[in-house]
């Protein structure tokens, strides 16, 4: 080949080959990203459950906004009022949450194989708790 010849354009398979890596990656980032997400919100579900998050949600706004007492006292009482209502509105769907999940569970195990559905009890994606734990456990 001389210098001015054109270089021949890649094989077909090549190309595809780039295709195909590029949609993986791109799946993996976005399932990662969702799994993040998942985990983050689990995470913030389990922390409003427990017994001191209005406190500690007080807490963190004195320290920020260096509340005078009489701000601090309103602060607590709305915190508190309003932190039964947000657990009374998740325990109301809670649920149909644990549906949706064991569903999923039950679609997955029915794609593995034996011994994948033996690692997959391990895994399984559950709400709040592993079964033979407390609750207030399974938060720390």
């Amino acid at each position: 080949m001389s210098a001015g010849e054109p270089l021949p354009p890649p094989p077909r398979s090549s190309t595809k080959t780039v295709v195909i890596a590029i949609i993986i990656v791109a799946l993996t980032f976005v399932s990662g990203a969702a799994a993040g997400m998942l985990l983050a919100h689990l995470r913030m579900f389990a922390r409003m459950h427990h017994p001191l998050a209005p406190a500690m949600v007080v807490r963190h706004l004195q320290r920020t906004l260096d509340l005078t007492p009489e701000q601090h006292a309103k602060v607590e009482e709305i915190v508190k009022r309003h932190h039964q209502r947000i657990l009374a509105l998740t325990e109301s769907v809670q649920p149909q949450v644990s549906q949706e999940i064991e569903a999923a569970n039950r679609e997955i195990e029915a794609v593995l194989t034996p011994e994948q559905r033996q690692k997959f009890e391990k895994l399984r994606m559950r709400l709040g708790h592993r079964e033979g734990r407390s609750r207030r456990e399974s938060t720390r």
